[in-house]
């Protein structure tokens, strides 16, 4: 599922946006300069969040928020104008808008409001699905591992050692794992199941540090210390 959708008519801030978005925070981005075909375009797309621009050529983006909200879009909408008055802000959020920023675009100030969009977003999508909190779940289609508002992406090898774990009734022996991801038998000198293991678990220390996912018994191999549900 793509990120994010930016809609904005001014060629220099739109690729500004999309470098910051994609190559410095890590966001799926696409994006699109008028507001012909706008609505189209993010519904096909059906981005985690849109950034729309409300100055747009041809059809203006409070049009495209209102079409959008009357097709039922779920997904976060947040505005953004050059145009700074209680008046514009006003009609954006009656229309559905879920948050509202000025140009000049701050990078670190919208950061911070589209965190805040996808973690109202998980929490919404968290309750909708009857989800608990303080629990795993493993996401085949984001590649993700959730846990209550965060979101961990995973690359495939991390991925793949999660889900094979998250299936094991007692703990795995690095041979089996070996076998189990490479499809033929282990040699003791071989340490790469290892290094992934411990490159995983840096990762779920820097997401979530108060809690120890991936454990090891003596002799017996790894195992998870918190179940996880497969979505």
């Amino acid at each position: 599922m793509l990120d994010i959708v930016i809609i904005e008519d001014d060629q220099q801030l739109r690729e500004m946006l999309c470098y910051f978005l994609s190559a410095i925070e890590g966001y799926d981005i696409d994006s699109l300069d008028t507001g012909e075909g706008a609505v189209e375009f993010i519904l096909e797309k059906q981005p985690k969040l849109v950034l729309l621009d409300i100055q747009l050529p041809h059809t203006s983006g409070l049009s495209v928020l209102k079409t959008l909200k009357e097709q039922g879009f779920a997904s976060p909408i947040v505005m953004m104008t050059a145009n700074d008055t209680e008046l514009t802000e006003t009609n954006s959020l009656v229309l559905g808008a879920d948050d509202y920023v000025t140009k000049p675009i701050r990078t670190k100030v919208l950061s911070e409001r589209i965190k805040r969009q996808f973690d109202r977003y998980l929490v919404t999508e968290q309750q909708d699905c009857g989800l608990s909190t303080n629990q795993f779940y493993l996401d085949a289609q984001e590649s993700s591992l959730f846990y209550n508002k965060q979101q961990i992406k995973l690359i495939p090898s991390e991925f793949e050692l999660l889900d094979i774990l998250s299936d094991a009734e007692k703990p795995v022996l690095v041979s089996t794992l070996f076998e189990k991801i490479h499809g033929f038998h282990y040699h003791e000198e071989d340490r790469s199941i290892y290094m992934r293991i411990s490159s995983l678990r840096k990762k779920l220390s820097l997401e979530l540090p108060d809690i120890m996912l991936i454990k090891n018994r003596r002799a017996k191999g790894f195992y998870l210390a918190h179940s996880i549900i497969k979505r």
